[in-house]
């Protein structure tokens, strides 16, 4: 080391012109070396977010091990009597931390009554989520457009009967056995393309669940398919004779963002 800093100061005693490269250098030398003290982060420093967990659950339906985010209000610890109605969503890896947050402002500012957010993710490491995804909130398959991609790498579409199943016979379930859950009110979120296995949920099991958040959906997927189908149950409860009615005993909230692109917004 001590003759590396002589060589250095012979240069510049030697070339007093080399100062200026000499700071840079240091500069450069300083900062990256901050930078990349700083990328390695304390795990006992880490954000987490209060009154959350993460539970596994297997479902034979889909063959799959999900992950569920769990977010409770405050008043769930302190309160053991009381029961809550449960908001479910997809995507949970991308949206739970802000929907978690937003409920909690809401929550605070009594805007609405306490509930618990349960998000859907995936229990493996290195998944490909939009594969996965993909598959999962797909009613079937579309081989144009932008769903082309998926042709590309193989992926499958069309897992949205056996996601629903997952969801009716494992995933509410086993929240409902073991959480303090009021069981007469139930809603399902989801954006884009869980925003279209939202409404898929609305139609093929009404009742199911009581209200339905669908944002910016994908409602143009497979030429409408989603339209098609709700033609067809409609003329199914309707009849030949016209005598029967056609209903669904839920409330639905939709929404689209308005940078979406004009002919996605206009199917919405």
């Amino acid at each position: 080391m001590s003759k590396i800093l002589k060589n250095i100061f012979i240069i510049l005693v030697a070339r007093p012109t080399f100062w200026p490269q000499l700071i840079f250098l240091i500069l450069i030398c300083f900062f990256t070396n901050s930078c990349a003290q700083s990328n390695k982060l304390n795990p006992q420093n880490r954000v987490t977010l209060d009154n959350t967990e993460f539970r596994k659950l297997f479902s034979q339906s889909t063959g799959r091990k999900y992950l569920q985010y769990i977010g409770y209000p405050d008043s769930y610890f302190t309160h053991p009597e009381l029961k809550y109605p449960v908001l479910y969503e997809t995507d949970a890896y991308w949206s739970f931390p802000l929907l978690f947050k937003i409920g909690n402002s809401f929550s605070y500012s009594h805007r609405v009554r306490d509930y618990i957010l349960v998000g859907i993710g995936y229990a493996r490491d290195n998944i490909d989520v939009g594969r996965e995804r993909m598959y999962e909130l797909s009613p079937n398959k579309q081989d144009y457009g932008w769903a082309a991609w998926c042709d590309g790498i193989n992926c499958r579409m069309g897992g949205s009967r056996l996601f629903l199943d997952a969801f009716k016979k494992e995933i509410i379930p086993h929240i409902e056995t073991n959480l303090h859950v009021d069981t007469s009110f139930r809603a399902l979120a989801g954006s884009s393309m869980g925003g279209l296995f939202s409404l898929f949920a609305m139609y093929e099991e009404p009742g199911l669940f009581n209200g339905i958040i669908s944002v910016s959906p994908v409602v143009d997927w497979n030429h409408c398919w989603i339209f098609q189908r709700e033609n067809i149950l409609r003329s199914k409860a309707v009849g030949n004779d016209k005598k029967g009615s056609y209903g669904l005993n839920t409330k639905l909230y939709m929404a689209v963002g308005g940078a979406e692109d004009h002919q996605f917004i206009g199917g919405i």
